[in-house]
């Protein structure tokens, strides 16, 4: 069902692929309202919790909207200010810019960003950030998708806003540039929050057994299931916006984890590789002290030369060594003769027969 991956993309000094650990993304994205002492907390709080990046927003109002845009429907709520204005605000410089990637080095976390313009996906180049991260609004964007394949750096791409024909023309372009093995799908629903009925996570598979890449899920619900889900069913990228309070302003806080919730998320995923194990089904060192649980067959007393029948055989609970009563085993034992007497009930052994 999950087709053959055997690449991984490596981001900084992580790899990222099958059999490896999920890569964590805290998204901080605009929650800390252009404001650097925020960004800065939000940084010591995703380090702390054990992200392994934190991913920002770059992007210049003027490149990316219209100043007559129209708010998407989970941002109506904000009043007394139009779209532009709203993103105006929160256009952080790359001056700042420059001091988070900086700061991100000092804590040892990955600094990632989402290019939403050809001067911001510039800017990031030069500022030589391990990979990008696209949003779901440029994923049909084959304008500005030309110029981000052309960087040639690993690419986290999100699906949200778009249909399986708009993600198949998507791809034929990255396969273009040859592009693949540095690409990670990532599943979305572009609603903040997304209910659990939209979130749609079987999608994982199918995208991996359809476009033999690697797999991801951006995750903007509000419990911690889905994640957990998706990296059940493949998902080697999960990321998930976090804030330091939900009441602060701005379209994003209220979908957001607080830090607590986003320790409890990254610890939970960590519990849920462990859970995983391997692909070989083993007994495991654990189970091989409880052995004894496991049946074996025994035979009732007979004499010597009596042909044994399943009447005769049974399976029970012993010192857990012995002969297991499988079909295959139960071929070669009945209808054969006993070769000595047998007194009483015992384990049954090969030496009988």
């Amino acid at each position: 069902m999950m087709g053959r991956i055997t690449n991984y993309v490596e981001i900084g000094n992580k790899k990222i692929g099958v059999g490896k650990p999920v890569f964590i993304i805290a998204e901080a994205g605009v929650n800390y309202n252009n404001k650097l002492s925020l960004a800065y907390k939000m940084i010591d709080v995703a380090a702390k919790a054990g992200a392994d990046a934190i991913k920002f927003q770059t992007f210049k109002a003027k490149n990316i909207q219209l100043k007559n845009s129209i708010k998407p429907n989970y941002q109506k709520s904000i009043k007394n200010t139009n779209y532009y204005n709203l993103i105006k605000k929160l256009e952080t410089s790359f001056d700042d810019q420059i001091k988070l990637f900086n700061y991100c080095k000092k804590k040892n976390i990955i600094f990632l960003s989402t290019p939403y313009d050809e001067e911001s996906l510039d800017f990031l180049t030069q500022l030589n950030v391990p990979a990008f991260k696209i949003s779901s609004s440029d994923t049909t964007n084959h304008l500005f998708l030309e110029s981000v394949l052309e960087k040639r750096k690993p690419i986290l791409l999100s699906t949200g806003l778009t249909s399986r024909k708009d993600v198949d023309l998507t791809l034929k372009l990255v396969e273009k540039f040859k592009m693949k093995k540095k690409l990670v799908l990532l599943q979305a629903t572009s609603d903040y929050p997304t209910k659990s009925v939209d979130v749609n996570l079987r999608v994982i598979p199918e995208y991996i057994k359809k476009h033999k890449c690697l797999v991801g899920f951006s995750d903007h619900t509000q419990d911690f299931i889905a994640s957990l889900g998706a990296i059940a069913m493949g998902a080697c990228v999960v990321e998930k916006h976090f804030t330091i309070n939900k009441k602060l302003s701005g379209p994003d806080q209220k979908s957001s984890l607080e830090p607590l919730e986003l320790k409890e998320w990254i610890k939970k995923i960590r519990i849920l590789e462990k859970s995983l194990g391997d692909k070989n089904k083993i007994i495991t060192n654990s189970e091989i002290k409880n052995l004894t649980m496991r049946k074996i067959l025994v035979i009732n007393p007979a004499k010597q030369g009596t042909t044994i029948t399943r009447n005769l055989i049974s399976a029970k609970r012993g010192d857990g060594k012995g002969i297991l009563p499988l079909q295959k085993n139960l071929n070669k034992i009945i209808g054969k003769r006993l070769l000595r007497n047998v007194y009483r009930e015992r384990k049954f052994t090969w030496d009988l027969i």
